[in-house]
C-alpha cells in the first residue's frame, strides 16, 4: 500500500524542532488539545490516517501578528518590491486581514499601523497545511517553517508604511 505524504506531520514536527509549540486543531479551527513541543508527541497525534488540524503559537522563536486588510495588503506588496532574500509566510483571512510570522523583535519596533496585533504566546493559530471548512489553507511565500523568517522590524515597518501611504491618499482608512 502506498501512502500519501503527510504534509501536516511534517509541518508539526519542523516547527517543534524549530521551537515553536503546536496543537491540534478542529475543521473549524478551535484548539483540541494540549501544547506539544516535542516531536515524537507531534508524530504520536499527526502519523495518523486523517491527521487533525495544526495550529500553533508565538513562542521565543517566532512572533506571529495579525495585520489590517488594507495596510497589511499594501505592506506586503512594498516588502515584495524590495526583493528580500526571505520572504514572510502570510495567510489571508476570511475577515480579510492577514496572519504573518517574523522573528521576535530585538528591540522596541517604534510606531506600528493602526490594528496591528502581536499574537501572545499561547494564542492558537491555525495555519496550513490544515484544512478548514473553507478549503485548505496556504501560505503567500516562503515554506513555513522551513525557511528562515524576517525580522520583525523589516516586516512591520512596510506595513506602516503603507498605512500613512494610504492615509495620505485617501485620507482615513477604511
Amino acid at each position: 500500500m502506498i501512502r500519501r505524504r503527510n504534509a501536516l506531520l511534517e509541518t508539526a514536527i519542523a516547527c517543534v524542532e524549530r521551537g515553536i509549540p503546536v496543537r491540534p486543531a478542529t475543521i473549524a479551527g478551535a484548539p483540541d488539545g494540549e501544547w506539544i513541543t516535542d516531536a515524537d508527541k507531534a508524530s504520536d497525534v499527526w502519523d495518523v490516517d486523517e491527521p487533525p488540524n495544526l495550529a500553533v503559537s508565538s513562542s521565543s522563536t517566532v512572533a506571529i501578528w495579525r495585520l489590517p486588510r488594507i495596510a497589511g495588503a499594501y505592506g506586503k506588496r512594498l516588502y515584495e518590491q524590495e526583493r528580500p532574500g526571505v520572504w514572510p509566510p502570510t495567510m489571508k483571512l476570511p475577515d480579510g486581514d492577514w496572519i504573518t510570522c517574523t522573528l521576535q523583535p530585538e528591540s522596541n519596533l517604534g510606531p506600528l499601523a493602526t490594528g496591528v496585533e502581536y499574537l501572545e504566546p499561547g494564542t492558537p493559530v491555525v495555519i496550513p497545511p490544515s484544512r478548514t471548512v473553507a478549503g485548505r489553507l496556504k501560505w503567500d511565500g516562503s515554506k513555513f517553517p522551513m525557511h528562515p523568517l524576517p525580522t520583525a522590524d523589516a516586516v512591520l515597518s512596510k506595513v506602516f508604511r503603507a498605512e500613512q501611504e494610504y492615509v495620505d491618499l485617501h485620507g482615513q482608512l477604511d
